[in-house]
């Protein structure tokens, strides 16, 4: 069993339930889905106005963060020519389960590299850090991350949640 990041205490399950997520609309219409224990928000509302309820449905994202590593970067924004602190390699665990296709509706993992950055003249040792860095964000990636992503998508799919093709299709 693998560790999720902590889960807000804003609607927690009775115990032995799963969590769900609930879009309330004004005329009483209820609309409710699987909320993963790894998912950082309860995107539930109440009082929706009808005509909109559908557009909150395909804004319903899940999302877990991991931390990447960070580095010395020098970036074009920075004016000053000296490097600054930066994360580089950060990811997150995402689901939209109503997405528009042929965007995914299952667990899927973002990696995010570095916007508009780079890591210049390194020397040796400065590479050997680099290196350093990249072997500890792979290895978070491997034995973190991956087994989040597995756990994510067997839970998703046990939940009986929309997979790629969309409510009721496999």
């Amino acid at each position: 069993m693998i560790g999720f990041p902590p889960v807000p205490t804003g609607s927690p399950a009775p115990p032995g339930l799963p969590r769900r997520w609930t879009l309330s609309a004004a005329d009483g219409h209820t609309l409710s889905g699987y909320l993963p224990p790894w998912a950082g928000d309860d995107p539930s509302e109440h009082n929706v106005p009808v005509g909109e309820l559908a557009d909150r449905l395909a804004d319903i994202h899940h999302c877990a963060r991991f931390p990447g590593q960070t580095a010395a970067v020098y970036t074009a924004a920075d004016r000053t020519g000296r490097p600054c602190e930066q994360e580089i390699l950060s990811c997150t665990l995402d689901c939209t389960p109503y997405a528009e296709p042929p965007e995914p509706r299952v667990p899927v993992v973002n990696l995010h590299l570095c916007e508009e950055s780079w890591i210049t003249d390194l020397d040796p040792d400065g590479l050997l850090r680099v290196a350093d860095l990249l072997r500890a964000q792979a290895d978070r990636l491997d034995r973190v991350v991956r087994p989040a992503l597995l756990a994510a998508r067997n839970d998703w799919s046990a939940q009986g949640a929309p997979g790629p093709g969309g409510p009721g299709r496999p």
